[in-house]
C-alpha cells in the first residue's frame, strides 16, 4: 500500500470517527436542552425545592445537620424538608444522615439514596451534559486538528491529479486534430490516385487507338502505292503520281489523327 492509500485511508478513519462523534453531540445537546428547559419549568412552577431521591447516589453537604431517627426513605426525605436548614440527605442501610451546606453529588453504593432538592438535580444533570458536550466538542477539534495535515496532502495530491487530467486532456484534443488531419490529407491523396489511375487508363487505351490507326494507315499506304496489274494490258507507270482518293484518304486521317489527339487531352484534363 502506497502513502497516497495509506493517507486516503487515514482521512477516511477520520471522517467516520468526526460523523460519529457529530451524531453524539447532536444526541447530546437535544439532551441538553431538554436538561434546561426542565429547570426552566421547576422554577416557573415553584417546584425547584421539591425534594427528590436518586438512587445509587450520596449527598454529603458540607456539615451535619441534624441527627434523624427516620429509618424509611420517605420519613427521611419528609425530615430533610421540615428542617429549615437542611439542604439534602443521604438513606443508607436505613439510616438518615440530614446535612447541610452545598456540595455535589456523588456515586454511592446501589442501597444508598442521595435527597436533593428538584432544582440542584436538574442543575446538576445540565451541568453533567454541559461537560459532555465540551468534551465531545475537544475530541472533535483533536480530530480535525490530527487529519488536517493528511487533508491539506490529499488537496495538494488531488490538485496535481487534476491538472494531469487537463494537460493529459488537452494533449488528447491535440492528436485528435493531427488525427483528423492526416485523415483528411490521406483521403486527398487517395482521391488524386484514383484521378491519376482514371488518366491512366484514357491515355493507355487513346494510345492503344493511335497504335492501331497507324497501323491501319500503313497498310492502306502500301495498298494504295502496289501498281495494279492486268493481264490484258500492259501496265503503264505514270510518273509516280498518285490517285486523288489517296489525298482525300490521307487528309481524313490527318483529321483523324487531329481530333483523336485533342480528345486525349480533352480527357487528360
Amino acid at each position: 500500500m502506497n502513502t497516497i492509500q495509506k493517507s486516503t485511508k487515514y482521512a477516511s478513519s477520520i471522517s467516520l470517527e468526526l460523523e460519529r462523534l457529530q451524531l453524539n453531540y447532536s444526541n447530546v445537546l437535544i439532551k441538553y436542552k431538554q436538561a434546561v428547559a426542565d429547570y426552566i419549568s421547576a422554577i416557573n412552577n415553584r417546584k425547584q425545592n421539591t425534594l427528590v431521591t436518586i438512587k445509587g447516589k450520596a449527598y454529603n453537604g458540607t456539615r451535619i445537620d441534624k441527627l434523624s431517627t427516620a429509618n424509611t426513605l420517605q420519613t427521611c426525605r419528609a425530615a430533610c424538608s421540615a428542617s429549615s436548614t437542611c439542604t439534602g440527605a443521604t438513606f443508607v442501610s436505613n439510616k438518615c444522615n440530614l446535612r447541610a451546606g452545598d456540595s455535589p453529588i456523588i456515586p454511592s453504593s446501589s442501597d444508598s439514596y442521595a435527597i436533593v432538592p428538584n432544582g440542584k438535580q436538574l442543575l446538576m444533570n445540565m451541568e453533567n451534559l454541559n461537560q459532555q458536550l465540551l468534551n465531545i466538542n475537544k475530541k472533535i477539534r483533536n480530530k480535525i486538528n490530527a487529519g488536517q495535515p493528511v487533508y491539506n496532502n490529499l488537496q495538494v495530491d488531488n490538485k496535481k491529479k487534476s491538472e494531469q487530467l487537463i494537460k493529459n486532456y488537452k494533449e488528447l484534443e491535440h492528436e485528435r486534430d493531427n488525427i483528423r488531419k492526416l485523415l483528411e490529407q490521406y483521403e486527398t491523396l487517395d482521391t488524386i490516385e484514383d484521378e491519376n489511375q482514371i488518366k491512366i487508363t484514357k491515355n493507355y487505351y487513346s494510345y492503344i487507338l493511335l497504335f492501331i490507326l497507324a497501323i491501319f494507315v500503313i497498310f492502306l499506304l502500301a495498298k494504295i502505292s502496289m501498281p495494279t496489274s492486268s493481264s490484258s494490258s500492259p501496265t503503264i507507270q505514270y510518273g509516280g503520281q498518285l490517285n486523288k482518293n489517296v489525298y482525300y484518304i490521307l487528309l481524313a486521317i490527318i483529321l483523324l489523327i487531329v481530333s483523336i489527339n485533342f480528345l486525349v487531352k480533352y480527357l487528360s484534363v
